[in-house]
């Protein structure tokens, strides 16, 4: 009788052990590769914002006044500078391309901001792109159509404060806002309370929810919320 010890398997008896170790090896691989994953994402969690330390002391374009050591700012920029970020369409501004004319509510106005959230005592910066779409100038007397920023207080719908309550709008008088052209605006804000011709003892507004409008005249642009800390 021969040595049953040295007889060799059934060949299915092999297929079956080496499909075995097949999977234990790729679940040993995918439990190594989850547990690097997960140790690289570790490393990837985002750190709280830390509030800005420098203490900034804004101007307007035609000022050097200072106000309890802090102003705002509004400039302007090129179209070159305009925000790469997509215009949102206004209602009144619907239907505005191809137009052989141009008015007022024919621009399109978007107002952005530099962060969604700020922490305390850090400065919004915001940004306004007027963009004309139709296939003429817009010619706009920008002291009658005011151009500038406003702050309402989300919950009241109050409004808390204009870049223009106590400085000269950064453009005024004629202006031409060309056909198929943007131009973008761009202001800081103190956080402090403000009304048309009341610049004295502005106090800072609390922390919660706001929006912001970018506004020429009777034209806005749609509601950018953001929050304050």
């Amino acid at each position: 009788m021969g040595d049953v010890s040295n007889r060799r398997l059934p060949e299915e008896i092999y297929v079956r052990r080496r499909v075995a170790a097949v999977v234990v090896l790729l679940v040993v691989i995918g439990l190594l590769v989850w547990g690097m994953v997960a140790f690289a994402n570790r490393g990837d969690e985002p750190e709280a914002p830390v509030a800005s330390e420098t203490t900034t002391t804004e101007t307007t374009a035609t000022t050097a006044s200072s106000e309890e050591s802090t102003t705002e700012t509004t400039a302007a920029s090129t179209s070159e500078e305009a925000s790469e970020e997509p215009s949102e369409t206004t209602v009144a501004a619907e239907g505005a391309e191809g137009k052989e004319t141009c008015e007022l509510a024919d621009l399109r106005i978007t107002a952005t901001s530099d962060r969604p959230s700020y922490g305390p005592n850090v400065q919004p910066t915001f940004y306004m792109t007027v963009a004309n779409p139709t296939d003429a100038d817009c010619e706009i007397n920008l002291d009658d159509e005011q151009l500038r920023f406003e702050v309402y207080n989300l919950e009241s719908n109050n409004r808390v404060w204009a870049d223009t309550d106590c400085y000269p709008s950064v453009l005024g008088g004629d202006e031409t806002f060309e056909a198929g052209d943007e131009r973008s605006f761009q202001a800081v804000w103190s956080r402090l309370e403000s009304q048309p011709g009341q610049c004295s003892n502005r106090t800072p507004v609390e922390a919660g929810p706001y929006f912001l409008h970018a506004v020429i005249g009777s034209n806005p642009s749609d509601a950018h919320p953001f929050n304050l800390g």
